[in-house]
Parts: structure tokens; sequence; C-alpha cells
């Protein structure tokens, strides 16, 4: 099959997200046989013009209609997927310039209760932005979410309606869809969990468990209202009183970054390092555990790069899919949310039992089994299926 995998971000298989996973998934597909193209609408040009051997094109879907059709005829695409699966603006186009006999599959990368979550966030911002927080009211909230909600079942039955598949992260995440949009039921058969996938590190856990260094370590945008920053640093300073033989390594990148500063500062927590954005395997290499205060994810990639290395994950149990990578108390620990108190006491439990801590590093590592690429083709081999 001659496959096109679509993107709205400029293609750059070191970035994060959508950019990450769909350069995983072009080599997943190549792998087994097919021919694989990338196009980009993004205006930022990629900063490759081939990945593996397969070829990367940029348009503008503003103007460049005539050119997109003439590369799917050229390539002699049959399918093609849409990595911005949540957007009209890339759907409508899509669905327009496609080809009647070529099939679109579009990919929702988040969790579809975020759009809501995000939007309820945001309204409190957006009126305190522009100093109109007597409009920030329950009646007025309440009107905003609900036209919110109309627009996100409006564009979900559209895109799920004209598209032959909806792969979603989890097949979880289809409870959380029909919570915002009960309509989308009769599209069940059409909708799909398959989730991102990821292959081992060829290394040796053992040795490696055994050179670790005691680290709790943090990967991840610095910024409040996803990553919840503000509860790791609590959740550090609560240990760092009593656990005076570890560190803290933090890296990434976000707006937070000086407040964390400052609050290390304020708070004397001496043994925290910053490191900015940087490739993360050398940290989970050696650190022992890892932290995630996250209130919602599209999936959580970093646990599974987490486990691969026998760093053990500790995360609130926040979003819906959590549990498809964490089985608590085998490869990970899943506390209440936000329960700050509960995160610090499972920490130093875990800590003070050497041997629990050695087993749950094993049984991460071997739970990253679960996403290889082969398992991971099986599912979307059964999804290219449904349509033939």
């Amino acid at each position: 099959m001659n496959i096109a995998l679509f993107l709205e971000q400029p293609f750059d298989p070191n970035a994060g997200g959508a950019q990450r996973s769909t350069s995983k998934l072009a080599e997943i597909y190549k792998s087994f046989g097919h021919n694989v193209i990338l196009i980009s609408s993004s205006q930022s040009p990629s900063i490759v013009s081939s990945w593996l051997e397969m070829p990367i094109f940029q348009i503008n879907i503003k103007n460049d209609a005539s050119v997109f059709r003439q590369i799917l005829i050229d390539n002699a695409i049959s399918l093609i997927i849409n990595n911005a699966g949540e957007s009209m603006k890339s759907t409508q186009f899509l669905l327009k310039n496609k080809g009647v006999h070529t099939k679109l599959i579009n990919i929702l990368r988040i969790n579809p209760t975020n759009f809501y979550d995000n939007h309820k966030d945001y309204i409190g911002f957006f009126f305190s932005k522009r100093k109109l927080n007597f409009l920030n009211n329950f009646i007025v909230r309440k009107l905003w979410l609900g036209y919110h909600v109309l627009r996100i079942r409006y564009e979900f039955n559209y895109i799920i309606k004209n598209t032959n598949a909806f792969v979603m992260l989890s097949d979880r995440f289809k409870e959380d869809l029909y919570s915002i949009a009960p309509g989308l039921r009769k599209y069940d058969r059409k909708i799909h969990g398959i989730s991102n996938p990821f292959e081992c590190p060829k290394i040796n856990i053992q040795q490696t468990i055994s050179e670790k260094e005691n680290v709790i370590l943090f990967v991840g945008r610095l910024v409040v209202i996803q990553k919840r920053v503000d509860l790791l640093m609590e959740i550090w300073k609560k240990l760092h009183e009593t656990l005076p033989e570890w560190k803290f390594w933090v890296v990434g990148h976000g707006d937070q970054k000086g407040v964390m500063e400052r609050f290390c500062l304020q708070h004397k927590l001496d043994r925290v390092t910053f490191f900015g954005k940087d490739n993360p395997n050398e940290y989970y290499k050696k650190a022992k555990l890892f932290h995630m205060t996250s209130a919602f994810e599209g999936f959580g990639n970093v646990l599974i790069e987490s486990q691969s290395y026998g760093c053990v994950p500790i995360m609130f149990n926040s979003y819906s899919c959590a549990p498809d990578i964490v089985t608590h108390n085998l490869n990970g620990l899943l506390i209440d949310p936000f329960n700050v108190d509960a995160y610090v006491d499972e920490t130093k439990k875990l800590i003070d039992n050497s041997d629990k801590l050695h087993e749950m590093a094993l049984n991460a590592f071997e739970n990253v089994d679960r996403f290889s690429y082969a398992k991971t083709y099986e599912k979307w081999n059964t999804v290219f299926k449904s349509f033939d």
C-alpha cells in the first residue's frame, strides 16, 4: 500500500508529540513493506528533506491544492493518515483533494476531553488578561462552555462521519469521547484505540539498574495548567527534608522555569538541577524514579520512555488511559489525584523498600514490550483491513 502521512507541524523526528510519533509510524509502515511519503502543511520548513529514504513534501493548504493532488498522483497514494485528527481545516482540505478512491484515517493524539478541560481553564485567563473579571461568573462560563461543547460535537461528527477510520491513543478514550458527544456511538465500528509505538532500547537492564543513582527525575514542559509543576515542587519540598541522599533532576523548558528556580531558593532546596531541553535517555538511565504530576495527558510517552530504562514512574491517576501504561504496584505507582501527601508517602515507602523498587524496575522494563513496533502494527493492520 502507498501511504501518505500528513501533519500540520514541520517534520522533525527528534521533536516531541505528533512529530516523533509520525516518524515512528512512518518507520513501522515502511518496515512492513508499505511505500510511505510525508506531507507537512506547516509554514516552517521541515529540518530534513527525507526520512529513512521516505520523501518529505511541504505544502500550503491555502494555495497548493493542485500541488497536493499531483503529489498523490505521482506517488499513487491509496491511503492518507492525518495526524491532525481534530483539525476541521486539515480534514476538509484532505477530503476535498484526496480523490475518490483514496482512503482517509484521522488520528487524535490527545484525550478528547482535553478540548473541554483546556477551554474551561482558558476562560478565567481570557477574562483576567483583558481586565474583564466581572464577566468571569457562573452564567457566562456555562454559556461559553455550552457553545464550545456544541462546536466540539459538530466538528467530531463531521470528521468521523467523513473519514474511513478514526484512531485515538486508547480504547478508554472512546467513553471520554461519548461523554462529550453521545451521538458519536453510532460510529463505534470506525473508532479504534492504538497507542503510540515504542521500541525498547537495547540495554542490559540488570546492569543499568545496578548503576542507577539516587535520583528522582521529571521530563516535560515546565507549565502549570497541564503538567502541574507547582505540585511537583511541593512534593519535592516535602521529600527533600527526609531524603538527604537523593537528588531531583528536571529536564525540560517552559514559562515556569524561573518560578521553580525561585521556589528552590526560597525553600533552600539545594539538590535540584535544571538541565533544560535535552535528550532524556541518559537521565532515564541514571534515575531510579520518575515523577509525573500532570492533570491530563494525551497518552504519556515519557512514562514508557522511563520504564524502558528501568526508571519507575510515580504519577497521579488523573487521566483515563494512565492505567494503560502503569499497573499500580507492579511497574509503577498510581496516586489519587491530586493528593500531595499520599504522593510523598508512597514515594518514601518505595524508596525504603529497595527489593520492591528493584522488582518494579524490572517489571517496568518488561512492560514496554506491549508497545513494540510489531504489536502496534498488528493493530494498525486490523484497521487497514476494516475498510478493504
